[in-house]
């Protein structure tokens, strides 16, 4: 309730309204009879002093004791009952005339309240206090004791979020082109984050930037007012309320740190009161640019990077008649460009005649179509231009070298293990997983340890592809990823989607190798994430992992097939990767994992497979080694089974995930695992791939073969039975040695 003394100030200003509105208009009916002053009454509308929305209804209801209401007179006024300009109301004219007993009025909630937080994002609240008089004239015009309401109306502020160029480091000055286009969207907030609608209009403010900018616009908006620039309604034809260009008639000076901020106004007249580099100030300096960046991808080659127009080229070395194929990527929006179109070329001969290029200038040129050469050298011209005409020009020069393959075997020992005291035989030393495998290779006709063997450790990089194809056969053994390998960076998969990111990418040159007729033997430490696990991208490794549809993390369903792009799908006809010692994943379905059930305590052979039961010299048995299962060693089946595997294929996986088996998958080892309840038992741990086996390479000698995999390192296991595997696969291969047969 009004207190007492205002309610006698109220009642003032009605007994002057009434004098001044009311008393003039009485008329008399008959000898002495006076006509009777209508009444009103608000039925419904905001309480008195409440605060609402600035889209506010009221109903009301007016009656005559002698005679009829013909229509009713209302006025809004700023202020309340004590504090409106009664100039405001003074005349018929600032009065609306309706014959409705109800209206929506539309307010100006246009004075900073406060700012309030909301999910951590700061929102300007606006406000402002109207009355509304309201007053009924009966059919003899007189006018009633007006009725009124106070109320204050308020909105949360609008804002605009500057949308290109992309802030990336909010607060600090980003290089931008001296001429660049700015583009923003407009939020109106009702009364939550949540219920929006597009703002009225905008304007915004270019200048230098200092440290206190922010500061400033936020406490002291006011001296930032005759910056501005006019106020545009957002929907103005062409754009011009959701976009600017800096640089066309302003003159930026090198090396100046300038801002651009956007302001936005609503339909109830509040503006944008909060300031934020992360949404509406964006600090810039135009810089002198050299291009677009411009990203170039290859699923075999990796990933090239070029600016501007004075790289050299990129070289890669191929084999006669490699298929080659690259998509790209250009990006000009660190500058706040945009690439206006691409165009692409093989040995252009005049970069300045439009006829020279493969393909006329256009933004949809992002990728070329499969070519082939088969000797020579041969260049890959692609250029990017922005809309400011800035260009790149990349440049991929491609050598054809001869397919010799003139050597038997190579090994790549991609195996760092460091010498130390061997006590529990859970690692080998250096010299004698070096002993073990050239052991091994000597069992292979032609292979001469001084010539045939690449040290990765000490080498630091992966071969020369030049180099492999030099070789029929290669055995590459690894270890786990955990340490500094070559072979993670050469199989993993990276997607052609992804041509845009920071990730290294490297050339995975075994595809072309077993494509073009190679054999491969790979095998190594596989447990936790190496392995053939290695194709999948960092961070995906739970298992068991489905190639087919989980490459980019398990998923429900199968959204996509983009593992079967990868390696060890595509090529080694691997579906499913599991293993002992991993991360497990986290599902309802998944059987009791322990890496102590699943470990291994042997192999044995599947001679159900024909290409396997082909070769009946291959061990039925693979044991472990009797050294390392010794008593107190670190594999004593007392303590724990061998759990430094990877498995393919586990039927119970394949079963839930409806998974069948690609035909060029072949098994040679199955596992028996420490308890045989547990899921993996059973599971294949070593396999053919015949899916280039029909391939004879375009080299004298060569012949077509199938390549090999172990999801295990078998310096680990029985010398003997070692001994007959590496038989039989240079039998396959041909280069088994006589002696040893």
């Amino acid at each position: 309730m009004l207190p007492t003394a205002r309610i006698c100030m109220v009642l003032s200003v009605m007994t002057a309204l009434f004098i001044f509105l009311g008393c003039s208009e009485d008329v008399l009916f008959g000898p002495g009879v006076e006509n009777e002053r209508p009444t009103i009454r608000l039925t419904n509308g905001p309480l008195e002093g409440d605060t609402t929305k600035y889209q506010v209804t009221f109903y009301w209801i007016g009656s005559d004791y002698d005679g009829t209401v013909e229509y009713y007179e209302l006025i809004m006024v700023s202020g309340n009952p004590l504090g409106f300009d009664p100039a405001d109301t003074t005349g018929p004219d600032k009065w609306t005339k309706t014959t409705r007993t109800d209206t929506i009025f539309l307010v100006k909630a246009d004075k900073y309240d406060s700012t309030i937080t909301i999910n951590n994002n700061p929102y300007g609240k606006h406000s402002r206090t109207h009355t509304l008089f309201i007053r009924a004239v009966d059919d003899q015009g007189m006018r009633s004791i007006p009725a009124y309401r106070s109320f204050t109306a308020f909105t949360l502020a609008p804002f605009a979020v500057i949308e290109f160029p992309r802030i990336t480091r909010p607060g600090q000055a980003q290089f931008l082109n001296p001429v660049v286009t700015f583009e923003w969207i407009g939020k109106d907030p009702i009364d939550s984050p949540w219920n929006y609608q597009e703002v009225d209009s905008i304007r915004y403010m270019v200048g230098e930037h200092t440290v206190l900018t922010i500061d400033e616009l936020n406490q002291y908006p006011e001296k930032f007012e005759n910056r501005w620039s006019p106020w545009i309604w957002y929907n103005e034809p062409n754009d011009s309320g959701k976009q600017t260009i800096l640089g066309d008639d302003e003159v930026f000076r090198l090396n100046r740190i300038y801002f651009f901020a956007i302001q936005a106004k609503d339909e109830a007249g509040a503006v944008t009161s909060v300031f934020d580099y992360r949404f509406n100030v964006f600090p810039f300096m135009p810089l002198s640019h050299s291009g677009p960046r411009l990203r170039i991808y290859s699923t075999y080659f990796g990933r090239f990077e070029f600016i501007g127009t004075n790289y050299s080229p990129a070289k890669v070395k191929i084999m006669p008649g490699f298929p080659l194929k690259f998509v790209w990527e250009g990006d000009a929006s660190y500058y706040g460009g945009y690439i206006a179109t691409y165009r692409y070329g093989w040995d252009v001969e005049d970069l300045s005649l439009p006829e020279d290029w493969d393909v006329y200038a256009s933004p949809d040129h992002t990728g070329t179509p499969e070519k082939k050469f088969y000797m020579g050298v041969h260049t890959l011209y692609i250029e990017a231009i922005d809309n400011f005409g800035t260009k790149t020009l990349a440049q991929i020069e491609v050598s054809i070298f001869p397919l010799a393959m003139d050597r038997t075997l190579l090994w790549v020992d991609d195996f760092p293990s460091g010498e130390f005291p061997q006590k529990d035989y859970a690692m080998p030393t250096e010299k004698a997983h070096d002993e073990f495998w050239l052991d091994i290779c000597s069992r292979a006709d032609g292979f001469e340890p001084d010539r045939d063997v690449f040290d990765c450790e000490f080498s630091a990089f992966s071969p020369d592809v030049e180099y492999i194809f030099r070789y029929k056969n290669i055995i590459w053994t690894f270890m786990d990823e955990l340490r500094v390998i070559v072979w993670d960076d050469v199989v993993r998969f990276t997607q052609e989607s992804i041509v845009g990111t920071d990730l290294d990418i490297t050339y995975n040159y075994l595809l072309t190798y077993m494509k073009a007729g190679g054999h491969l033997w790979t095998l190594g430490l596989s447990h936790r994430a190496g392995g053939l696990a290695a194709v999948v991208p960092t961070g995906v490794k739970q298992f068991p992992l489905n190639l087919r549809c989980e490459l980019r993390g398990t998923t429900t369903g199968c959204p996509d097939t983009l593992g079967t792009q990868c390696m060890a799908y595509r090529d080694y006809c691997v579906s499913i990767l599991d293993k002992a010692n991993a991360v497990i994943r986290r599902d309802q379905y998944l059987p009791y994992r322990d890496v102590l059930r699943d470990a291994m305590s042997y192999g044995t052979l599947d001679a159900s497979d024909p290409i396997t039961a082909s070769h009946p010299d291959l061990p039925e048995r693979l044991e472990l080694w009797s050294k390392i299962t010794e008593s107190g060693r670190y594999f004593d089946p007392a303590e724990r089974g061998f759990h430094y595997i990877e498995v393919y294929n586990p039927e119970y996986w394949m079963a839930h995930t409806y998974s069948t088996t690609q035909s060029c998958f072949h098994p040679i080892y199955r596992i028996r695992a420490r308890n045989t309840n547990s899921p993996l038992n059973n599971t294949v741990v070593a396999f053919w791939t015949t899916k280039h086996a029909h391939v004879v390479a375009e080299a004298p000698g060569t012949i077509a073969a199938p390549s090999v995999h172990f999801g295990l390192p078998l310096w680990f296991f029985n010398r003997a039975q070692v001994n007959a595997i590496a038989d039989a696969i240079f039998e396959e291969w041909q280069i088994r040695k006589t002696e040893t047969k």
